[in-house]
């Protein structure tokens, strides 16, 4: 879906730039104009795309007609690219002209639209909501809303460790 398809336009630019020896002769970015709803199946894959994306210097401009996309916005933030969602459908032609056209370096006297705060609550694993405070698999880094001995995505197994017992304090004799 979304990963594969961003996953595919860096390999396209990282060959590009290997193959004409241009490596950041080039301001690269990717335009992700999106009209469905996030899919938390696709936070990991995505995620290392956009990480990737941020190695590499490309910006990830990001469009969406219907809903907020978490994703997107973390995804452009990350990697200093623009995040819009269309106020009306009907003009997305100016929008797409007027924000996304202008290369980086112009777009510094353009007037854009502000910035909105950014999310960046994880989804859990489990049930695919947001969540403020999880538990973290050390193995995969898969986020869970509620503790399992088992990570449901890696298998690995945790040992429950309890407290430790508390120790006679030893009176010593004084002579």
């Amino acid at each position: 879906m979304i990963a594969g398809a961003l996953s595919m336009a860096l390999c396209y630019i990282h060959r590009f730039e290997r193959e004409h020896s241009v490596e950041g002769a080039y301001q690269t970015r990717i335009l992700v104009i999106k009209a469905a709803a996030d899919s938390a199946s696709q936070y990991l894959p995505f995620m290392n795309a956009v990480f990737t994306a941020q190695k590499l210097n490309v910006l990830i401009d990001s469009c969406t007609l219907e809903k907020d996309s978490t994703l997107l916005q973390q995804a452009s933030d990350i990697t200093g690219g623009i995040y819009l969602k269309i106020p009306q459908p009907k003009a997305l032609l100016q929008y797409l002209l007027w924000v996304f056209l202008a290369d980086a370096d112009v777009r510094v006297k353009l007037v854009l639209p502000p910035k909105g705060q950014v999310d960046y609550r994880a989804a859990c694993f489990c049930h695919r909501n947001l969540i403020d405070i999880g538990y973290v698999c050390s193995v995969c880094l898969s986020i869970f809303c509620s503790f399992s001995p088992i990570c449901s995505t890696c298998h690995a197994t945790f040992k429950i460790v309890g407290l430790p017992a508390k120790s006679k304090k030893r009176r010593q004799v004084l002579k």
